[in-house]
């Protein structure tokens, strides 16, 4: 175990549960993990403001965590960000006018902090209801063209952001954004080459941890990188395929719960 230096954690699906509650046996595995000397860093696609409640009620003091899939790490004691990528502005302007064009819910993940959305229906509704978020609705989402951008969520129906997904990358191709869908309604754009790992690598060196020296904790597409990256990626069981293939191993069957707690259990007993 004294292998690992740093944990990194996803929080959706991961240290949360269904009802997006810390469970009793994930808080005990974090402190766990804590108690053998590990550095454990919150890594997640939700906004480093909606993260800081979770990290709080850890009882942590690192203070590092890794927003908005990448795009940001910043930590939370000392308020210092060590790593911020916008997305380009041109992009930003097309992203929008093209789910404008789409007839999308679009929400804008600020680089100042703030979440805003060009509507307010069922859609936003279920991303409240998901995230507990604050957030803005603007009329015209396009007097945000020319503002700063972490990340840009369309929300639709599955089966939409699948075929616009498709649409974009083709559009964009491979070195321009990084498109992924999160949840199956959310398709999801960064500036390319920002996901979880590069966010992680960036806390890592100013740790002095080699990627070996770290494990990370996951279930979706959008820790598929992380997974990869570290020295050792643990999916959960309820894990998307793709994060399951990147994974070195997958923690073991049973409550979702508790699935984290039960992959700390496995990783101390390797």
């Amino acid at each position: 175990m004294t292998r690992y230096r740093l944990a990194a954690v996803d929080l959706d699906d991961t240290l949360l549960g269904a009802d997006k509650i810390i469970s009793r046996a994930n808080y005990e595995a974090i402190h766990r993990l804590v108690d053998a000397g590990v550095t454990v860093v919150l890594a997640s696609g939700r906004r480093h403001e909606n993260m800081s409640r979770f990290y709080r009620n850890l009882h942590l003091s690192s203070g590092w965590m890794v927003s908005c899939n990448g795009a940001m790490a910043r930590n939370e004691v000392t308020g210092e960000t060590i790593w911020e990528q916008r997305l380009p502005q041109p992009l930003v302007r097309a992203i929008l006018a093209d789910g404008e064009a789409f007839g999308v819910t679009q929400n804008f993940y600020h680089a100042g902090g703030e979440l805003f959305v060009n509507a307010t229906n069922e859609w936003t509704q279920m991303y409240v209801s998901r995230t507990n978020s604050e957030l803005t609705a603007i009329p015209d989402i396009m007097t945000l063209a020319d503002d700063p951008a972490l990340k840009i969520i369309w929300i639709t129906a599955a089966e939409n952001a699948l075929e616009l997904g498709d649409r974009m990358r083709e559009k964009h191709g491979e070195t321009a954004l990084h498109i992924v869908i999160t949840d199956p309604e959310y398709l999801e754009f960064m500036m390319h080459g920002v996901n979880k790992a590069s966010g992680l690598a960036h806390v890592a060196e100013r740790l002095g941890f080699a990627p070996s020296e770290c494990v990370a904790f996951g279930d979706g597409n959008n820790d598929v990188e992380m997974l990869e990256w570290a020295g050792l990626g643990i999916a959960m069981p309820h894990a998307r395929l793709a994060a399951q293939q990147a994974a070195d191993v997958v923690s073991p069957d049973g409550d979702p719960e508790t699935a984290f707690a039960r992959a700390v259990e496995m990783l101390f007993s390797r």
